[in-house]
């Protein structure tokens, strides 16, 4: 199990997205980072954290010393801002790491919206379905934190709370579908009426086959059948539309 050594702010993440260039040395951005992560004060916590984010955001499959040649993520941040971004910044992050996969599982199997959040209970499942205790009990910890960080949860004292969903428009809804099929899935088929909930619970989504109907044609095929509702999505993201 591949460990989630620290909790990550959106803000980090969409700042070191802006600095990134296609190819670049991950090192030239270590410093960088530095400036980034202003709340942490300790160099082996930022050094964790920026391992953390460069693995999730900006690593080359490749070349692990670089970072990768298509960033879509930055182009859709510099587009979209922040704020547009937050929620899929956190779709991608629980996407694109197993760890979190398995967290969210957990979550979604033992909690609802409202429900407070029994982190030792949370943990011990984790341990008890993959052993590896410092390495699931820091994952699980940071997960909850970085959570936190982007408003899905709420910490007072031990209480944490699974407080909400975050809304979502159209717009985003569009972005992370594409998502989901070429980054996460590696298919260009989605099954509408078998999204994943341990993903997509995170958030108070539209209606989806309204939005699969607004962009038939543009940025997928829709076909309704029988048994079930499919897109097939085209090649590329138009990350210019509806803005």
């Amino acid at each position: 199990m591949i460990g989630f050594d620290r909790p990550l702010r959106p803000h980090w993440i969409y700042e070191s997205l802006l600095l990134a260039e296609p190819g670049q040395k991950l090192a030239e951005l270590n410093l960088p980072f530095e400036s980034i992560a202003r709340e942490l004060t300790g160099k082996e916590g930022k050094r964790k954290a920026r391992t953390v984010l460069f693995r999730c955001f900006l690593r080359s499959k490749e070349n692990n010393s670089r970072v990768r040649d298509d960033i879509f993520l930055k182009h859709l941040s510099v587009d979209y801002g922040l704020e547009f971004m937050k929620p899929i910044y956190l779709f991608y992050l629980i996407g694109k790491t197993d760890t979190l996969a398995k967290i969210s599982k957990h979550i979604f199997r033992l909690y609802d919206i409202g429900d407070e959040i029994n982190l030792q209970f949370l943990q011990n499942k984790m341990i008890d379905e993959f052993g590896e205790r410092d390495v699931v009990g820091r994952a699980t910890r940071s997960f909850i934190q970085t959570l936190e960080y982007f408003g899905v949860v709420n910490k007072t004292g031990a209480n944490i709370v699974l407080k909400k969903r975050i809304p979502i428009d159209e717009q985003q809804l569009r972005i992370i579908l594409n998502l989901y099929s070429k980054e996460i899935l590696h298919s260009p088929q989605i099954s509408l009426n078998h999204l994943p909930e341990f993903l997509f619970n995170y958030f108070n989504l539209p209606n989806v086959k309204t939005v699969a109907q607004k962009y038939n044609g543009q940025d997928w095929d829709y076909q309704h059948r029988v048994n079930d509702d499919y897109l097939i999505i085209n090649d590329r993201i138009n990350y210019e539309a509806d803005k």
